[in-house]
C-alpha cells in the first residue's frame, strides 16, 4: 500500500455500518490496519470481511462500557502492534423536549454521544504518546451548531464533542497529536433511512426528500463524503488542522432562511 496511512493502525468506533463502515473501507484502502468497534457483530463481522481479514478486525464493543472500548485498543495493540488514528463515530438520539425527556435517556444519551468519546481519548492518547503522535477525529453533529426540536439531549451531547475535541486538541498539541471533529448534516445512511420510519403517517420518501430539500445542495450527504473528509483530517496534508470542528453539511448552516 502506498497511501498516506501505510503503516498506520486505525480504530473506527461504529464502524459496523453507515459512515463508520465507510470510513474504515477509506482508510484501509490508504493503507491503514484497522480495528472496527461496534455493538452490530453481525454487521462489524461483515463490514471487516468486505474489507480484508488480514488487515481489518472487527471487536465487539458497546461504547458505553469502558471495557469494552479499552478491549478494543488491546485488539489493535496485540494484532497490529499499536494506535495511530481513532475514529470515535459513536451517537444516540433520544426525543423529547426537557420537560418530559427523561433522565436515563438524558444520561444514556450523554454517556453514548460525550463520554464514549471522552473514555475513547484518554486511551488515544497514551496510546499516541507512545508512538510520538497521532489523529483523534470525534465526531459531532450540525445539531451541535444550530438545533431542532426535541433534540436537547442529542444537541447537548454533540456540542460538547466539539469542546472536548478543542480541549485534547490544546493538551496534546506538543506530544504531536491532534484532534478533530467533523459534523455531519443529514447524511444517507442505514440509520437515517431507519429515522425516516419513525414519522407516523408519512411515507419514508416523502421525509427524506423534505430533508434533502433543506440543504442548498438539495441532497443528503453520502457516507462516503464523510469519510473522505475524515480520510484527508488524518493525512499529513491535514497537518496544520487541529482544535477545529469540519462542518459537511450541504450548506444547510448557512441559509438563514430557506
Amino acid at each position: 500500500m502506498t497511501g498516506h496511512s501505510s503503516g498506520k493502525v486505525a480504530i473506527v468506533f461504529g464502524g459496523a455500518r453507515g459512515i463508520g463502515a465507510a470510513t474504515a473501507r477509506a482508510l484501509h484502502a490508504e493503507g491503514a490496519s484497522v480495528v472496527i468497534g461496534d455493538v452490530l457483530a453481525a454487521e462489524g463481522e461483515g463490514t471487516a470481511a468486505g474489507i480484508g481479514a488480514t488487515r481489518c478486525r472487527f471487536e465487539p464493543c458497546d461504547v458505553t462500557r469502558e471495557a469494552d472500548i479499552d478491549a478494543v485498543y488491546d485488539a489493535a495493540i496485540a494484532h497490529f502492534g499499536g494506535v495511530d488514528i481513532v475514529v470515535n463515530n459513536v451517537g444516540i438520539t433520544r426525543y423529547g423536549r426537557v420537560d418530559e425527556l427523561s433522565v436515563e435517556d438524558w444520561e444514556l444519551t450523554l454517556r453514548t454521544n460525550l463520554t464514549a468519546q471522552f473514555i475513547s481519548a484518554k486511551r488515544a492518547v497514551r496510546c499516541m504518546r507512545e508512538r510520538g503522535g497521532g489523529v483523534i477525529v470525534n465526531t459531532s453533529s450540525i445539531l451541535g451548531h444550530a438545533s431542532q426540536k426535541t433534540t436537547a439531549a442529542y444537541a447537548a451531547s454533540k456540542a460538547g464533542v466539539m469542546a472536548l475535541t478543542r480541549t485534547i486538541a490544546i493538551d496534546h498539541a506538543h506530544e504531536g497529536i491532534r484532534c478533530v471533529s467533523v459534523s455531519p448534516a443529514t447524511i444517507d445512511t442505514p440509520l437515517m433511512r431507519i429515522t425516516s420510519t419513525m414519522f407516523e403517517g408519512r411515507d419514508p420518501e416523502d421525509v427524506r426528500s423534505q430533508w434533502a430539500a433543506a440543504h442548498p445542495l438539495n441532497r443528503l450527504g453520502t457516507a462516503e463524503e464523510v469519510a473522505a473528509t475524515i480520510a484527508f483530517l488524518v493525512s499529513p496534508a491535514a497537518g496544520f488542522i487541529t482544535g477545529s470542528d469540519i462542518l459537511i453539511d450541504g450548506g444547510v448552516r448557512s441559509e438563514l432562511y430557506a
